[in-house]
């Protein structure tokens, strides 16, 4: 079983490489490989965190893509995803890719529907998550990062208080420095609060 899963990670990374540029285009192909054959998911996920590869970037996007439309089967590695998350390649495209994936995370967890997410997520990966968050919230990153960062946050406070709390005094501490992509989308989280609040 190891030989092949050893061939499927060789073939993903030869796919990997042959990505030319960040371009959501130029990742459709091999995003939809991956989701025609679950198989790939685990290496792709390992190969993500494979600091020393110049491909873990490439295979992050690719993570992320896939997660938009097949997030259930992060549900399985979701105990390796999340203890890997804070150790992510420090590359803003690598971390924004992050970030959305904990944003899908947190409004899964919030959904009114049974998931496979919610079966397999934990008190320690949600605590894991916010304060892997509340750091992308607090560094020197572009608002993408921010705004996922933000909206995992809130989505993840509406279950715990304190949460909200905190991101209302950052964010309100902030707001005055940051670039106008940042204030609109922390208005909006604002906004959210306060209706959850009154509630």
């Amino acid at each position: 079983m190891k030989e092949v899963n050893e061939i499927t990670k060789f073939s993903l990374l030869k796919d990997l490489n042959a990505i030319q540029d960040a371009g959501r285009e130029s990742r459709i192909k091999v995003t939809k490989k991956v989701l025609k054959d679950e198989t790939l998911f685990q290496p792709l996920l390992e190969i993500a965190f494979e600091h020393q590869n110049d491909l873990s970037i490439k295979a992050i996007w690719i993570l992320e893509l896939v997660c938009e439309k097949r997030l259930d089967w992060l549900a399985f590695n979701l105990n390796y995803f999340i203890e890997n998350l804070p150790k992510v390649i420090n590359n803003e495209s690598a971390i924004r890719s992050m970030a959305k994936i904990c944003n899908l995370v947190a409004q899964d967890c919030n959904s009114k529907f049974e998931s496979p997410i919610k079966l397999t997520i934990t008190q320690n990966h949600i605590s894991q998550m916010i304060e892997t968050c509340f750091d992308w919230l607090l560094s020197d990153f572009k608002v993408a990062t921010k705004a996922h960062a933000m909206e995992t946050l809130y989505y993840l406070g509406i279950k715990t208080e304190w949460i909200h709390y905190e991101l209302k005094m950052i964010i309100e501490k902030n707001l005055p420095h940051e670039s106008p992509g940042y204030a609109s989308r922390a208005k909006k989280i604002l906004e959210s609060m306060s209706k959850n609040t009154a509630a």
